[in-house]
Parts: C-alpha cells; sequence; structure tokens
C-alpha cells in the first residue's frame, strides 16, 4: 500500500479549489490479511478533500418500502430507530444496465488522481456501447467535520445518471459522532445519502469499507469493536433518515474466520456482502474457490430471500496485458453457478501505477465484445 502526502483535486464545482492532505493510495498491499498468499488487494483510490463543516440538509420526502417499515421521522439529533430489519429480500433491486450471466455489471471511474484519465461514468458508457449498472466513488468523514458530501455533489450529474450509487464512506481519524452517545456524524452521513435516494437513485453504502485492513494500515482509528458500534450506529440512522439505503458489508481480501470477526453483530442491518479482491497473478484464476474464500462468505452469510453478495471494487493487483485482464473477469463473472446470490461487480477502472482498466483505455474491445456476446 502507497500513500501519497498531498494531492490538489480540481474544478470542486463553482465554488472552490481544495488543496488537502490526502490518503490516495494504490491497489496492492503490502501485507496481507491472516494467511492469504494469492491476493494483492485493496481500497480507494480516491483523492481526499476536505469537508466544509455542517450536515446535508435534509427534506420532507419519506420514502416507503415493501421490505421494511421506517420508523417515524428521523429526529436530526438522534436519527436512530429501534429496529431495522435488512431490505435485502425486497425486489427491485436498482440494476437496470450492464450484465452478464445475470449478474450486473458497474464501474469506480478513473478519478485522475493516481496519474490516469479522469473519466466520467458517460465515457466509460460510451467505450463499452452499454449503460452501467451501477458506479462508485470515495468519500472521506473525517473526525470532528460533520460529512457533507462534498466529495460526491461536483460529480453529482453523473451519479444521477449511472444506476445505481454505490458510496463508500470511510470514516478517517476516528470514530467521532458514530457512537452511541453521540451520532451526529452517522445522521450526517445518512442526510447526504436521502440527497440520493430522495432523486430516485438506489443506493448502495459501503461504510468503512476495507475496515479489516484499514485498521492495521492507520486509515481507520481503533479496532473491530470500534467498527461494529460504527457500522450499527450508522445502519440504524439510515433505517430512519433514508430507509432505502442498501447496507454494504465489504471487507478487504481474508480468511472466512476474518471476514466472521468484522461481520456486524446485527444481521439485519446487513443487506449485501462481499470482499475487495486484486489478486497477483495473471492466469489460473479462481474467483469462487481461491484465496479470497468467496464462495464460503457467500454460502455462509448469503441467501435467495436475504443477504446478497456482489464485489463493490476489484481488478488484478499487478501490471497485466488485457487479455489477463479480461480472463480476470470472465472468470468472476463465470461463477453465477457457483454463487447464486452474486447480483452484482463493480471494475475498479484505474490507471493507477500501473492499468486496471478494462475500459476507455487501448485494447477495451475485448471487454466489449465479452458484454455484448
Amino acid at each position: 500500500m502507497h500513500f501519497t502526502s498531498l494531492v490538489t483535486l480540481a474544478a470542486l464545482g463553482a465554488s472552490s479549489i481544495s488543496t488537502v492532505a490526502a490518503g490516495c493510495h494504490r491497489r496492492h498491499h503490502s501485507k496481507i490479511a491472516s494467511s492469504i498468499q494469492a491476493s494483492g488487494s485493496a481500497s480507494a483510490g480516491d483523492a481526499f478533500v476536505g469537508a466544509a463543516e455542517g450536515s446535508a440538509s435534509s427534506t420532507s420526502v419519506e420514502w416507503s418500502s415493501s421490505s421494511k417499515t421506517a420508523s417515524s421521522a428521523a429526529s436530526s439529533s438522534t436519527g436512530s430507530s429501534s429496529s431495522s430489519s435488512s431490505s435485502s429480500g425486497s425486489l427491485g433491486w436498482g440494476l437496470k444496465g450492464m450484465k452478464k450471466n445475470n449478474i450486473a455489471f458497474g464501474w469506480l471511474p478513473d478519478d485522475g488522481s493516481g496519474g490516469g484519465t479522469a473519466h466520467s461514468i458517460g465515457d466509460i458508457e460510451s467505450a463499452m456501447g452499454q449503460k452501467t449498472s451501477a458506479q462508485g466513488w470515495y468519500a472521506q468523514a473525517q473526525s470532528g467535520t460533520l460529512f457533507d458530501g462534498s466529495q460526491f455533489k461536483w460529480r453529482k450529474d453523473q451519479i444521477l445518471s449511472g444506476g445505481v450509487f454505490q458510496p463508500a464512506v470511510m470514516p478517517t481519524g476516528g470514530w467521532w459522532g458514530l457512537k452511541y452517545e453521540d451520532n451526529q456524524q452517522a445522521v450526517a452521513i445518512c442526510k447526504v445519502m436521502k440527497e440520493y435516494t430522495d432523486a430516485g437513485l438506489e443506493v448502495w453504502l459501503r461504510f468503512a469499507h476495507e475496515v479489516n485492513y484499514y485498521q492495521q494500515d492507520g486509515t481507520y482509528q481503533g479496532d473491530v469493536n470500534d467498527f461494529k458500534e460504527g457500522w450499527d450506529v450508522v445502519a440504524k440512522a439510515c433505517r430512519s433518515i433514508a430507509p432505502e439505503v442498501k447496507m454494504w458489508y465489504t471487507p478487504n481480501v481474508a480468511s472466512l474466520d476474518e471476514y466472521d470477526e468484522f461481520f456486524p453483530d446485527d444481521a439485519s442491518t446487513v443487506d449485501l456482502v462481499g470482499a475487495d479482491w486484486y489478486p497477483k497473478e495473471t492466469s489460473g484464476f479462481d474467483f469462487a474457490n481461491g484465496a479470497a474464500n468467496m464462495k464460503a462468505l457467500h454460502d455462509k452469510y448469503t441467501s435467495s430471500d436475504g443477504i446478497k453478495f456482489a464485489i463493490g471494487e476489484i481488478g488484478l493487483g499487478t501490471g497485466a496485458s488485457m487479455s489477463s485482464r479480461i480472463a480476470w473477469l470472465e472468470n468472476i463473472m463465470g461463477s453465477h453457478e457457483q454463487m447464486p446470490n452474486m447480483v452484482a461487480v463493480s471494475w475498479f477502472n484505474y490507471y493507477k501505477g500501473y492499468d486496471f482498466r478494462i475500459a476507455a483505455c487501448d485494447g477495451d474491445s475485448a471487454a466489449k465484445q465479452y458484454f455484448a456476446s
């Protein structure tokens, strides 16, 4: 894992340009959780952008759901509900774009932070000749500053046009406002999510994604108990404030024991599970039964009428030819019979140290052909 110290992100809308301390990290870890030997993973390719103080405004719009009952309108001071139930059993998952083997496909477009060319979701859709089913972006919820979603807002137009929104919200610097006795940060996060559900989007929130890695390298603070409390506080706040939001548990590649260790205590707060994985091999792939224990995770926690399985970000953890990248893609998408509850996969489409991309780049006709066939 490599970190840069400063990143300038230009054009945060018309209002400002921010240069701030950054945690812009590459897609390959220098250490691997537990006994995993075949991984080279990790998360976010995004730049830190300081969030302005003040929470996102909420609206009076209330959402109904056939699969869960929202508690009465949330108080902005508590934002919690006494009970919740998973929405996973409901129909109407908002995956209406690219698909292969009945698995929806989405993208994490390059934001340019790692030396690549910044792409919009529209650039990728144009290259593939199809609408995306989902798109993911990263943001940091900095301890001591109320989250306002500014890292999403400057690209809101493309978020609204690009399928299911899969935000990765990273609690950096501590767990301030993510506690049972003080949930103000959780409320702020959920108010931002409500902006997007109110706009008609389906939102899958990857809160504290790859926590099992990021608590080791210092990006996140504390231990598994801090994460579990923070997860529960955010989940309960969103069930009240933005009940259509689906909560997505996405650890970094690990053993099944480690997935279990970090799995939220209240399973009713989990709508989807899936691990981020960037193997270093360039051939001989085994997505379902390989070192990431994907099928084991799938089989333990998912069901046809309960929690679903989905991958929030994936690619190869080493420089590889387009043919190797496509072979990995085919192996992932070909796991549908072994993992029948897998509903979606999103690809980390960055150039960051080396080329992870399979779209909007040289040779992407192979990916286009694969999805068209």
